[in-house]
């Protein structure tokens, strides 16, 4: 079958915004930055953990002006922070008519919890602010945009994610423009959480050093206008987002493949979609986390992707980790970079402490870059890279290559009741005997039993390689259930008691990662919040949205579990000309 080719739109940063514990503006924080200031600081707050921990946290909000009275009680303290982050954006952009502006925007949010401190009193009904659809259409209606905005919640890599979808939106002319936007909150509910792993710094976090012990929390909010006008922006030499890979380890569900293999194909499968070689990359700005484990198979991946020439940096030391907006604001810390020529340090390093050399910097120095790679990973196996150039770097435009999808088979499952005992049947028939099984939530039973059963009938999909195996699943209350039982847990017997087994399931991707761990799906993996009237559209959207990966296979549509209702609609797809 013939295939469909496309000229790429190039994708130029139009503005971007910064909203931190450095700074409520993107040179605010630089400036912090390059005087080696650090957001991180010691916490005594009782209203996010019972005993002291190292964390960066907003102090004094910079919105107040911005609202009116009325309008200020309607909006929480995240919605707040957006907003003024997004107007200030725009008002770094060339952008002339923003009503024309709004028009031709899709918004996407990035984020793994979004207004989660209002999770409170879990006995009682739950407040709609919790919905993350509910959060983005807030902004959305705000700002005047008519577009239904996305939410990607794919834990770490939600961020760098979010860019990739909405370059690859601009890159086809779906949308003329995108405002990503990534926001968490430094909330007892995470800091919990991360406590319950034990993976919290004793100290400021010391991302690839020799005496890290964790990683260091944060809040922020981070927001990138993407656009295909290069008028758009007010630099002579603009920024593009060149291409971008996401892949999944498939290995563990809170820890890194040990090889490094995973984000190391994801950078490869970047640079390819970028067109360019590692020779062309003049830095990385990587995850960075600072816990034993990611930054021993970062450097690892830096090697698998012939990059260990480069600079290699973490800016977790100047935020903390601020989980869906870290991926924003870091990339918005790789501009700077690039615009400026020069190389921001990995604060506090002093002694490298990985199995692989790679090259890090404790100072900052000056030094002319024009390309750079940024990379993310997270629970769930998940992990993403996306290539960044100035637009005098970067490369005559290629086509897109677009091929359609072969339904193989569908599998549905749904009820309001006796979850329990429906879903234990299904896995009879399967003959699982996993015990992994009973420790998942139920959201990860319902998605990883419809996705065994999709496969179980087409035994030839072993065939295909497994990094052209994906994953894109979506619904309306992400990870609701666990979310209240985690909630629930800190609230009637104290922070300590925090699982983290349970919080684990707190991200909604989690049921990709056990699809993935166990069929072997390697690629391109993402989680989608839908409005609830999305849900018989998901399927198409979804596949849509793989258009532009390499993969043969995928799994995509709906997967819900909220309360005592359970919602599965998935679908098994191959690429019209697969062999």
């Amino acid at each position: 079958m013939e295939v469909d080719r496309i000229i790429k739109k190039r994708v130029y940063v139009a503005g971007d915004a910064i909203y931190s514990p450095l700074g409520f503006t993107t040179q605010e924080n630089l400036d912090s930055i390059l005087s080696y200031r650090s957001g991180i600081e010691k916490i005594e707050e009782n209203s996010l953990y019972y005993k002291s921990f190292y964390g960066a946290k907003i102090i004094n909000d910079a919105f107040g002006t911005d609202f009116s009275f009325e309008a200020y009680n309607n909006y929480t303290v995240l919605e707040k922070r957006i907003i003024y982050s997004i107007k200030e954006a725009i008002r770094s952009s060339n952008i002339s008519d923003l009503e024309k502006f709004l028009n031709e925007t899709v918004l996407i949010l990035s984020t793994t919890k979004g207004n989660i401190d209002i999770l409170k009193d879990t006995d009682k009904e739950i407040d709609e602010g919790v919905y993350l659809t509910s959060l983005a259409g807030k902004i959305a209606q705000y700002l005047g945009i008519k577009e239904t905005p996305l939410v990607i919640s794919n834990a770490c890599i939600s961020g760098v994610n979010a860019i990739i979808t909405a370059s690859r939106l601009i890159e086809r002319d779906v949308c003329k423009h995108a405002v990503v936007v990534g926001a968490d909150l430094l909330s007892r509910f995470v800091v919990t959480g991360f406590q319950a792993f034990h993976s919290i710094s004793s100290n400021r976090c010391l991302p690839y050093d020799l005496n890290r012990d964790g990683l260091s929390l944060g809040e922020a909010v981070g927001v990138i206008i993407l656009t295909s006008q290069r008028e758009k922006s007010k630099d002579q030499n603009p920024v593009v987002v060149e291409g971008g890979a996401v892949t999944n380890d498939a290995n563990h569900l809170s820890a890194p493949s040990r090889t490094g293999d995973g984000l190391g194909t994801a950078i490869l499968e970047s640079m390819k979609n970028a067109d360019v070689v590692p020779d062309e990359i003049d830095f990385v700005n990587a995850h960075g986390t600072a816990t034993l484990y990611n930054d021993e198979m970062e450097s690892k991946a830096v090697y698998w992707a012939n990059l260990q020439e480069c600079i290699v940096q973490s800016s977790k030391p100047y935020w903390g980790h601020t989980l869906g907006a870290s991926g924003v604001i870091e990339s918005i810390a790789c501009f700077w970079q690039m615009k400026n020529d020069t190389l921001l340090a990995t604060m506090g390093f002093k002694e490298l402490g990985v199995p692989m050399k790679i090259n890090v910097s404790g100072e900052h120095k000056l030094q002319k870059t024009g390309r750079c790679v940024k990379t993310a990973s997270g629970f769930g196996g998940c992990n993403a890279a996306v290539v960044y150039a100035l637009e005098s770097y970067s490369k005559s435009l290629k086509t897109i290559e677009e091929r359609g999808w072969v339904l193989i088979d569908t599998f549905k499952l749904k009820g309001e009741s006796e979850f329990s005992s429906i879903i234990r049947e299904y896995n009879r028939e399967l003959n699982n005997k996993d015990l992994k099984f009973f420790k998942m939530d139920d959201l990860t039973k319902l998605g990883s039993t419809g996705a065994s059963f999709l496969l179980k009938n087409h035994p030839w999909t072993e065939n295909i390689p497994v990094e052209k195996r994906g994953l894109f699943l979506a619904n309306f209350s992400s990870s609701l259930n666990s979310d209240i039982k985690h909630q629930h847990t800190i609230e009637s017997q104290g922070d300590q008691m925090a699982s983290p087994a349970v919080f684990v399931y707190t991200l909604p991707n989690i049921v990709l990662g056990e699809i993935s761990i166990k069929n072997k799906f390697q690629g391109e993996n993402t989680f989608f919040i839908l409005p609830k009237e999305k849900r018989n559209s998901a399927v198409a959207s979804l596949l849509d949205f793989a258009k532009q990966t390499n993969l043969e296979l995928v799994i995509a549509g709906w997967c819900e579990h909220f309360g005592e209702n359970f919602d599965l609609n998935i679908e098994l797809y191959k690429r019209e000309n697969y062999e």
